[in-house]
């Protein structure tokens, strides 16, 4: 027979500060007080630990570790804590299965993460989803979270976008905010976008946070220079969600059926160019059909001899592009034109 472990009295509130948003699910502000008699689980009824909860926890932190320094009265504290911010059991178990804890200090790391998280109004299963998808966010220090949740906010991204980015490309939160602000410094300088362009292109397109500065800028070159789409029709088509490679079989295929022209200096072409969001913002069946007017076979023997060709034109040191050697100073020249 397993021995039962005294009750902890112990509140919630020497673990986590209490939530002034009071969630639907949050039950932070009906933490059980220190001079409470009632033991664990109150929330659910139970006078005593869940050792079937326990338990669950306990096996899936030792698939990672040897040792499991952490107590049984630590774990409990632990899952009451998440039993307060509206977890159930199963989350709570989902919750220790995204990354190990071998000590007290990650466990109480892990705890306050997750209140950080909450706080920002994501529910407990969008929380969930972000540390499943960038476990990491359980390593960032709680001042440091907070401090580049705030700097997204200074860039515009206000609530219900900012959880909405969060939600898209969690690993945003593991970014130093000096990688962030150069990559905003990139698209207002060197792309000239505007502060409110760039928020659009944050909120849309989170991920560019990732890319390395020199492509990412060298796909809105190839955008500007050889579409001659200018920055309003760049935010507006989420270019920067598609891949380069797909922007440059899409163009060029359209390019050499004579369905698109590059424009000359004043912006002019011969022909009526497609609008870029109707090239790269549907589906390849909807491209072919609506606007190459051609067949699945074709494009897909015309991207494999482009891909040939640009290997070829590595080879001999060639970029393979027409007009991207332009200056900065053209770029200004037409920001302005409508």
């Amino acid at each position: 027979m397993r021995e039962s472990l005294p009750y902890i009295l112990q509140s919630t509130v020497s673990l986590l500060r209490l939530c002034p948003r009071r969630h639907t699910a949050c039950k932070f502000g009906s933490a059980v007080s220190s001079d409470s008699n009632e033991g664990l689980f109150a929330v659910s009824g139970n006078l005593g630990p869940d050792w079937k909860l326990l338990d669950h926890v306990r096996l899936s932190i030792a698939k990672h570790s040897r040792q499991v320094p952490i107590k049984d009265a630590e774990l409990d504290k632990a899952a009451e804590s998440l039993h307060k911010m509206g977890f159930t059991d199963d989350q709570i178990i989902q919750l220790f299965k995204i990354q190990p804890v071998s000590s007290a200090p990650a466990l109480q790391q892990r705890l306050t993460i997750v209140s950080e998280l909450l706080f920002l109004d994501l529910s407990v299963d969008r929380t969930l989803k972000v540390l499943e998808g960038s476990p990491d966010v359980l390593k960032v220090r709680t001042k440091t979270l907070q401090d580049r949740v705030e700097n997204l906010r200074r860039l515009g991204l206000g609530e219900g976008n900012l959880q909405q980015v969060i939600s898209q490309c969690p690993s945003i939160l593991t970014l130093p905010q000096k990688c962030v602000d150069a990559t905003v410094r990139l698209l207002k300088e060197r792309c000239l976008f505007s502060a409110q362009q760039v928020t659009k292109i944050l909120r849309t397109a989170p991920n560019i946070l990732h890319e390395v500065h020199q492509d990412l800028e060298f796909k809105f070159q190839y955008a500007y220079f050889r579409m001659g789409i200018k920055q309003q029709e760049a935010v507006k088509s989420r270019l920067f969600s598609t891949t380069l490679t797909e922007i440059k079989n899409r163009h060029i295929f359209l390019e050499r059926l004579g369905r698109y022209q590059t424009p000359d200096k004043k912006g002019q072409t011969q022909i009526c160019n497609p609008k870029l969001n109707d090239i790269i913002g549907v589906s390849e069946d909807v491209f072919l059909t609506k606007i190459a007017q051609s067949s699945a076979k074709e494009y897909q023997v015309f991207k494999k001899l482009l891909a040939l060709e640009e290997e070829e034109e590595e080879e001999d040191g060639s970029d393979g592009t027409s007009g991207d050697e332009e200056t900065d100073s053209e770029y200004e020249d037409s920001y302005d034109e409508p």
